[in-house]
Formats: C-alpha cells, structure tokens, sequence
C-alpha cells in the first residue's frame, strides 16, 4: 500500500468575497509518486502548489504533510518546515544576481542553518554544473540557472520537490536537460509536484489533475508502474 506524504482537505482560498482561487479541495498524494498539475491560467494551480509549499495558507480548510498539519503551524515554524521538508522550483530562478553559483546553493544552507562548501559543490556537480562554481547569473545561460535551482532546491535533501513551469523560460534543449534532470530526481525517490500547461510534460508524471476555477475536474492515472517507495 502506497504511503501517504501529503493530504489536502476541504481546503478554500479568499483573497475577498468575490475572489474564490480554491473551493473545497480535497487531495492525498503519495510519497515517492509524481503528480503534474494542470489547469488554465487563473484556475488555482500555482495557488494549491503554493499552499503545498508553505508559501501561502489556505483560508480553510487542513494541509497535512508527512504527518504534520502544516495549517497550524505559526510562520517562523512554517518557514522551518518548509525548509526540512520542501524543495522549491521556480519557472522565475530567484538567484541572488551577485552571488556565484556555488554562493546561490551554499545561501539555502546558510538560511537552514548548517553551511557546507563541499555539499553544495556535488549539489551543482549532480546538475551538470561543476565548471560553472564560480560564475554569476549573469554569466550562465537560462538552463544553468535554472539547474542552480535545482541544485539549490535539493541541497537540504528535501523529501518533496515542488516545480511550477521549470521549463517555461528554456528552449527545448535546455529544458529537456531540466526534465531529465526532475525524471532522475523521481527514479532516486523524490516525491515530485509539477505544474505545467504542456500536456507533454505533464504526461512524464503518473498523475494528471486538471484544477479549473478552483476545483479539481479530473484526476487521471499515466502508468500503471505506480512507485511503491
């Protein structure tokens, strides 16, 4: 029987009384498993990844995650969890533009607490980056800084990696690279959340939802070589 890593339920988001970004969602997901999340502009994806992410709370409703309802978390203790527990992966990188990349990894270290020169070395090194340590953003192409986030996201050893469009600003060779790189990820046990427009990609996972206006319309099975982990 799969394990449960993450259970949304009844969640609600309200920015105001006519703004309703998510309406009574209800979703588990599995540790070890990759869901890629759909939906249109404006239908609540990123939001839900959000929320996931301990980026965001829900305006009701429970976020259970490894067994921690996230919900009741104060911030400091949010901001905490998310850094044990949660790799972030932006279609925007986010890198400091005066930091190396060696310095933009080593940064999410130093904000959990422990830094370690060498760790974030093999970090860019797994990424296909090691003759790139020393270069600022400014000097590497939109793949590599997107591999430094990568990098970045995965140097804490986080149990769930979240990425929303992390090949929205590559061109195709560069962000077969990014996918390759996320399919590796998946096979070495990372729970993966993806959120794409690209029904392509989205088929690389083993799950589908569709969320439209808030609501999950379809939930859908890609294989059937479902992880066990």
């Amino acid at each position: 029987m799969n394990e449960e890593i993450i259970r949304l339920q009844a969640i609600k988001k309200y920015y105001d009384e006519s703004t309703h970004v998510l309406e009574d969602l209800n979703l588990i997901i599995h540790k070890g498993a990759w869901t890629s999340i759909m939906g249109p502009s404006g239908s609540g994806k990123t939001t839900l990844l959000n929320i996931i992410g301990c980026l965001d709370s829900a305006t009701a409703g429970s976020v259970f995650i490894n067994g921690t309802e996230i919900t009741r978390l104060n911030q400091t203790h949010l901001t905490r969890f998310r850094r044990e527990n949660i790799g972030l992966i932006f279609q925007q990188y986010h890198l400091v533009p005066y930091l190396t990349a060696l310095e933009n990894v080593m940064l999410a270290q130093y904000y959990h607490g422990v830094v370690d020169e060498g760790k974030a070395t093999e970090a860019l090194k797994k990424v296909g980056l090691g003759h790139r340590l020393d270069h600022i953003p400014s000097h590497l192409s939109g793949g590599e800084q997107q591999r430094v986030c990568i990098a970045r996201a995965l140097i804490n050893e986080p149990k769930i990696l979240l990425a929303d469009e992390p090949t929205g600003n590559l061109d195709q060779k560069n962000g077969e690279i990014v996918l390759d790189l996320i399919k590796q990820l998946h096979e070495e046990g990372h729970t993966i959340i993806l959120v794409t427009h690209n029904p392509e990609i989205a088929k690389l996972g083993q799950r589908i939802i569709t969320v439209i206006d808030g609501k999950i319309c379809s939930d859908s099975t890609c294989t059937s070589e479902i992880n066990e982990t």
